[in-house]
């Protein structure tokens, strides 16, 4: 991203140039501010192998996990769950044993297993006080849809098991929003038990695309602001439908008329804004329960930044949402 000029956070009335991001509004923290001006920084080179691109988003969430380790206090333990490989995050002042969270992570369906599956886990179990199962489901292109649905479903259906009347929340970002939906799709075309309540972050069950795709080389300062300009398109869903409403769930009213308590959140910068807004509508439509929360200015998945003032109100909405439905 090119450095803005309103580093401050302050409002800049003076708009921008075609090669720079609109100015910050005054609401936005300094710090946002700051990490937005040096987002290019964290960005893979286009030609990298899927190795390279896995060692170097680890990195990168290596080090926002240890600022979550040090602000937050919790517990992490390896456990098989389900025949799945998983981490589970409890808040150290321990967790109700009625109550439970399965964390997707995000990353294209390519990366972001291990640091990139606790960044979002570690805050949200503090903050809520429940625990969360941080799930290392399979990642293309070794493995293809419906590798990492059957994952999560086994998860969630072993959780089940060992704690009969368990209330179970799911929730994941980017990719991890994207499977949340499609693991809900699945488990109530299996006629199986549905999470009590969940939320997707950064995404949603539908394609992306509308105005925040198209304008995201505006809002973020860059021309090559999207790398990806369809799902579908992704490795994890060669040879898939995109008319599967396994696939792409939030196209299918059928299937949104039974889908559980549903938060939402974005930013306004975020490319995936357009379709997260579109599924909370379709939702509603659907006479579901939904809440839709959009963040000014902050970009796609903001929140992995733990310590931005913007970040803790995402966990902090998380945590009301789940308490609330979980109880």
């Amino acid at each position: 991203m090119r450095a803005m000029d309103a580093m401050d956070g302050t409002d800049n009335s003076e708009g921008s140039t075609s090669d720079q991001p609109p100015a910050f509004a005054r609401w936005i923290s300094p710090a946002a501010a700051r990490r937005f001006a040096a987002l290019e920084a964290f960005a893979a080179p286009r030609t990298a192998s899927v190795a390279d691109l896995r060692a170097h988003y680890d990195r990168i969430n290596t080090a926002r996990l240890a600022v979550a380790r040090d602000r937050y206090d919790v517990e992490i333990r390896a456990e098989m769950v389900g025949g799945v490989p998983s981490h589970v995050v409890e808040p150290r002042s321990g967790a109700r044993d009625d109550q439970i969270l399965v964390c997707l992570h995000g990353g294209a369906f390519i990366w972001g297993d291990g640091a990139g599956a606790l960044i979002e886990a570690v805050p949200v179990a503090a903050v809520s006080g429940i625990a969360v199962v941080a799930v290392g489901y399979r990642l293309a292109p070794e493995h293809r849809f419906p590798a990492a649905v059957d994952d999560v479903v086994a998860v969630v259906r072993e959780l089940r098991r060992r704690r009969p009347g368990i209330r179970i929340g799911l929730y994941g970002c980017s990719a991890g929003a994207v499977l949340t939906a499609q693991v809900v799709a699945r488990l109530i075309a299996d006629r199986s038990p549905c999470p009590d309540a969940i939320a997707m972050l950064h995404a949603a069950g539908v394609e992306i695309g509308g105005d925040s795709l198209e304008l995201a080389a505006l809002t973020n300062g860059t021309a090559d602001a999207v790398a990806v300009r369809a799902l579908h398109d992704l490795s994890y869903f060669d040879g898939t439908d995109v008319a599967d409403p396994l696939v792409f769930p939030g196209e299918h009213a059928d299937l949104l008329a039974a889908f559980p308590p549903s938060l939402l959140v974005s930013g306004t910068r975020d490319f995936a804004a357009s379709s997260v807004t579109v599924m909370h509508r379709r939702l509603k439509a659907a006479g579901r329960e939904a809440e839709l929360a959009m963040f000014d200015g902050m970009w796609h998945a903001h929140h992995v930044d733990v310590d931005l003032p913007e970040s803790a109100e995402v966990f902090a909405l998380l945590a009301a949402f789940f308490q609330r439905h979980l109880l």
